[in-house]
């Protein structure tokens, strides 16, 4: 193997008994129609690393937030195993400059999926190589710590009516919750309003914004604040 691929196989943390597996990981399927004799593309191998990500994402979110409820799980695994955060990795990874691309694809550097469907396919061919934890292993160690990546992100900024809905709705049914704003004061042109959330006849949060969704959204997150 090239001193190219023995310098990767160290930044990702694993030497491959099979380094086959590490070169289809990396070919392009424009690449592999040009050259067919170098043997098989990715997409076979991105269809399985998907799957694992999918299961170690889904375990490590488990055990990180064991009080959260599926809906909101499900909203964070999406955040971190959809196509841009894995383009991320894989860059993080140098995986980009790594892959062997059709004519089409090295003058434009590559789509921008590319890079997400190598991560991918490199976590298949990690499985196929040595083992599910091996995959895991991994995973968890490219991704690093999940909260600082979901801060990044700011995942729970998102969506706070939902994830209150959520988090109140098993117990309290769905129409508990309720939403009173009113316009405090400002210019015509810089209105500032302030919106209360009820839980039945409870207070649970007041917030402030321009307009009446995002105060109502600042109201969603100071009730989720004092849920929490």
């Amino acid at each position: 193997m090239s001193a190219s691929l023995a310098a990767l196989q160290a930044r990702l943390g694993h030497v491959f008994r099979d380094p086959a597996l590490l070169l289809q990981a990396l070919t392009h399927p424009g690449y592999a129609n040009e050259h067919p004799e170098d043997g098989e593309h990715y997409q076979r191998l991105e269809f399985l690393g998907d799957a694992v990500i999918q299961f170690v994402v889904t375990a490590a979110l488990f055990n990180l937030r064991p009080h959260e409820r599926e809906g909101e799980l499900s909203r964070l695994r999406v955040a971190l195993t959809n196509g841009i955060f894995l383009a991320g990795l894989a860059h993080e990874l140098d995986l980009p400059a790594h892959l062997r691309l059709c004519t089409a694809e090295r003058k434009t550097g590559g789509s921008p999926t590319a890079a997400g469907d190598a991560y991918e396919a490199v976590v298949g061919a990690i499985f196929l190589d040595a083992g599910l934890p091996a995959a895991e292993a991994f995973i968890l160690r490219s991704y690093g710590a999940l909260e600082a990546r979901l801060a990044s992100l700011k995942i729970d900024d998102a969506n706070p009516k939902g994830r209150l809905q959520e988090r109140v709705q098993p117990l309290h049914g769905t129409g508990a919750l309720r939403y009173e704003t009113i316009q405090s004061g400002g210019a015509d042109h810089a209105k500032e309003y302030t919106s209360h959330v009820y839980l039945a006849d409870r207070l649970l949060g007041t917030g402030h914004g321009t307009s009446k969704k995002l105060a109502e959204e600042a109201a969603a997150r100071a009730a989720l604040a004092t849920l929490e």
